[in-house]
């Protein structure tokens, strides 16, 4: 089928584990011209362009200069990083969206996204979509029910490095894992084919194998040759664990360590496998295997 229109993504120029470059490079592979949203005219930018993407520079809550960048629009895609301020730019994005005529709205969430919440970012990631739903643009939540494989580089490879340890406030059970470019792939399918998805308005991808840290830690024991175990700390202990990292990661801040320990502090229940991912594009997520053969699990 061929588009004339453009989906318009947010998140384009995201950092670690963010799907919105590889959203945006899907939609090009597929002869889909891309609009992508850049806070600033940098390096991250430019590489969307030479993508064959069009770039526009704005902030998600700065609502005049987003109705002209939506401008024409249909279809777009919102993600946003794991930090505050969620709730005023879901509010400007939404009203500018129906000021704009956009159709539809495809919203990048997480599991936790309800109003009881533990973590302070889950409700507010909720209160965000209710928000988008409230403007009249058609919503569908893409509520991921697993943790990124990309997050145990991201918080864990240097004590990896150093102690043969990943410490968190997990306790031993089951947890879906996935890549960021297999929740692209489900991301891309949603925008392009919503058919698929009839009047749903919240769908809960996971994968089909969980596993526990411990088996995460004895795969990465494998993968390196050396022993790695795992072990449970408390959430406050996690959450300062996190925020030292913020001192030499940008990538990291401390909305996300008070997230991401909450989160997994207040998990008693395994997860519960599903094959929404195959069934939606086609191919089934990539495994913890592939993962750290991949690089995807980036460790040495």
């Amino acid at each position: 089928m061929k588009h004339s229109v453009p989906i318009f993504v947010v998140g384009g120029t995201g950092r670690h584990g963010g799907t919105g470059r590889m959203v945006v490079r899907s939609l090009l592979d597929r002869l889909i011209p891309v609009r992508a949203l850049a806070r600033t005219r940098d390096d991250r930018a430019d590489d969307l362009e030479k993508l064959g993407a069009e770039v526009v520079i704005g902030d998600l809550t700065d609502r005049q200069r987003l109705i002209a960048a939506l401008y024409g629009i249909e279809t777009a895609y919102f993600t946003y990083p794991i930090a505050g301020g969620i709730i005023e730019a879901a509010a400007s994005f939404a009203s500018a969206a129906r000021s704009a005529g956009v159709k539809r709205v495809v919203v990048m969430s997480m599991a936790p996204a309800t109003p009881m919440s533990p973590s302070h970012l889950g409700r507010a990631q909720w209160l965000a979509e209710e928000i988008i739903g409230f403007s009249g643009v058609q919503c569908l939540s893409l509520r991921i029910a697993g943790v990124f494989f990309e997050n145990i580089e991201l918080l864990h490879r240097s004590e990896i490095k150093s102690d043969r340890a990943i410490l968190n406030a997990f306790t031993d059970i089951p947890v879906n894992w996935l890549a960021g470019e297999d929740v692209a792939r489900f991301a891309v399918e949603a925008l392009v084919h919503p058919e698929k998805f009839g009047d749903q308005t919240a769908v809960y991808p996971g994968s089909p194998e969980p596993y526990t840290q411990s088996q995460v830690a004895a795969a990465i024991s494998d993968f390196l040759g050396e022993s790695v175990r795992h072990r449970t700390i408390s959430q406050s202990e996690w959450h300062d664990r996190i925020l030292e990292l913020t001192k030499h990661d940008v990538r990291i801040s401390r909305d996300m360590a008070g997230h991401i320990s909450a989160v997994a502090a207040h998990l008693k229940e395994p997860f519960k496998p599903n094959d929404l991912i195959a069934e939606i594009t086609g191919t089934p997520p990539m495994s913890l295997t592939d993962a750290l053969n991949s690089g995807v699990i980036k460790l040495t």
